[in-house]
């Protein structure tokens, strides 16, 4: 029998007895060196992790409704880590997508210029860069007219058409122009059409080209309403609602529906949702007014009817006919 050490293998002087109760200093240091790392990596982890969440998730929860909040939280991440080229072309990508044509035009000349980027990366960026500079040459157009319609005093209403026609009578100029925003041109010839089926139809032009447009879609809903077509109307509205839960547009519209259809407590929840996210918002103020009404809370009536008369000084007739028992909701919101 051999009467060497199994342990003569590992090497001349091992010896395992003397070693018993030992810890090699420099197994200390590693472990030393090692613990002080996680502790630093705990210390910055919720924050990284959070950042990343919002990267990964910003799909996802513009899906769930959160658009504007999902794009918003995107843009600090941005912001923490301005040199991500990865997290600027994801911000840019989904603002792109979701219409913030601001926001990706913002992002794009402050984030991305002067970046190395790959091929496919070069080639979608600089289609949107084609896309913006249309949008904003058009826009700045478009504003020269708002600008000009805006300054024209217009005493009768008669005058105010005259402008109004005027105004359109340079968009339909507009849109026989190469190199024009046409889904834009479409919504301002909406807005400032006299007839509400021409107006539809210029909208329903705009919701074909691009819907993510502007408040195309709640604008849409409303005049699918005033037209009688509720079902249509309910589409619209359901569709700019899922794109934002925070649009107050889709929900003020989503409230006059729901009156409409003979649902007032669903009416007064939406109109006051809507009110509570903004009720400097077209008509929001109006519309929650009414609401109430409906529902008979008088004295939140009253309180909804004191501020939108300090605001605007009195209320609009129609509302006041319809407080008044001098109009159905049907007159009051369809033709």
């Amino acid at each position: 029998m051999d009467s060497q050490s199994n342990y003569s293998s590992l090497g001349p002087g091992f010896e395992p007895e003397a070693s018993h109760g030992r810890i090699p200093v420099w197994v200390v240091l590693f472990v030393s060196v090692s613990l002080l790392l996680a502790v630093i990596s705990m210390l910055r982890f919720p924050k990284v992790f959070s950042e990343y969440r919002f990267y990964i998730k910003a799909e996802q929860r513009m899906k769930n409704g959160e658009t504007s909040q999902a794009l918003s939280d995107l843009m600090m991440v941005v912001e923490a880590h301005p040199d991500s080229v990865p997290m600027v072309t994801k911000l840019i990508d989904l603002s792109m997508e979701a219409g913030y044509f601001e926001l990706a035009a913002y992002v794009f000349d402050g984030y991305l210029v002067g970046k190395d980027l790959t091929d496919s990366q070069y080639s979608r960026m600089m289609g949107y860069s084609g896309r913006l500079e249309t949008y904003f040459s058009t826009y700045e157009i478009v504003e020269q007219l708002l600008t000009k319609s805006s300054e024209t005093e217009a005493v009768t209403e008669e005058e105010a058409a005259a402008v109004r026609a005027d105004v359109r009578e340079h968009l339909s100029a507009l849109l026989e122009e190469p190199d024009t925003d046409q889904t834009m041109l479409f919504y301002f010839m909406a807005l400032f059409s006299e007839d509400t089926q021409e107006r539809y139809e210029w909208l329903q032009k705009g919701y074909q080209t691009n819907p993510e447009y502007f408040d195309l879609r709640v604008q849409l809903g409303n005049t699918s309403r005033a037209l009688g077509k509720l079902d249509e109307a309910d589409r619209y509205l359901n569709e700019a609602y899922a794109k934002d839960h925070t649009d107050s547009g889709a929900l003020r519209g989503m409230a006059v529906l729901s009156l409409l259809k003979g649902d007032p407590a669903s009416a007064l929840s939406q109109a006051e949702e809507a009110y509570a996210l903004y009720p400097e918002g077209d008509y929001v103020m109006d519309t929650y007014l009414i609401a109430l009404h409906v529902n008979g809370q008088t004295k939140e009536e009253g309180y909804i009817r004191a501020e939108i008369e300090n605001a605007q000084g009195a209320l609009d007739e129609d509302t006041k006919r319809f407080l008044d028992g001098e109009c159905t909701l049907q007159e009051y919101y369809m033709e």
